[in-house]
């Protein structure tokens, strides 16, 4: 990723990030804003990125906040999840979208449109980061087709970028 520009954020600037986050997520994502944190915002050729110790903690996608695996690999902050199966696990590291079929658990909470967390189910791991397309009473009616579209996983560039 080509850098355009890099700020550490001050205070009030990590305060506004967290009111945002808070909004999007609930209180759950509170640790993430310690005082002493070191955050930084970095803005590509690709989008906008909040970075701490030279990984992508949060990028934006239209408009919000969204955690990145690293983020909720070190803080996991008990956000909408989907399980899906071991057969779905290469589709999905390679950016195809989740289908009813690979699906094992489907939070009873998810709403259409909310962002979930996609873990596989032996090791539990993270996968990636999507947005539910059905809720989960439409979920539980109907197992099939595509059911969250994915919008970061493991391998991808957000994954993989190093600032």
């Amino acid at each position: 990723m080509h850098m355009r520009s890099k700020k550490t954020l001050s205070n009030k600037e990590k305060r506004d990030l967290q009111t945002k986050v808070i909004e999007l997520y609930g209180k759950k994502v509170l640790s993430s804003f310690q005082k002493s944190l070191i955050l930084q915002s970095i803005k590509t050729e690709e989008g906008t990125f909040i970075v701490k110790d030279k990984k992508i903690w949060w990028f934006l996608h239209d408009g919000k906040y969204i955690p990145s695996i690293h983020f909720l690999r070190e803080l996991n902050p008990g956000l909408h999840k989907i399980v899906v199966d071991v057969g779905a696990i290469r589709f999905i590291t390679n950016g195809a979208d989740v289908m009813a079929p690979g699906i094992v658990s489907f939070d009873d909470n998810i709403t259409k449109g909310a962002y979930v967390i996609i873990h596989e189910e032996r090791a539990n791991a993270i996968l990636g980061v999507g947005i539910s397309l059905i809720d989960a009473e439409e979920f539980s009616k109907n197992k099939k087709g595509k059911v969250v579209k994915l919008i970061h996983h493991l391998k991808d560039k957000i994954w993989s970028a190093q600032f």
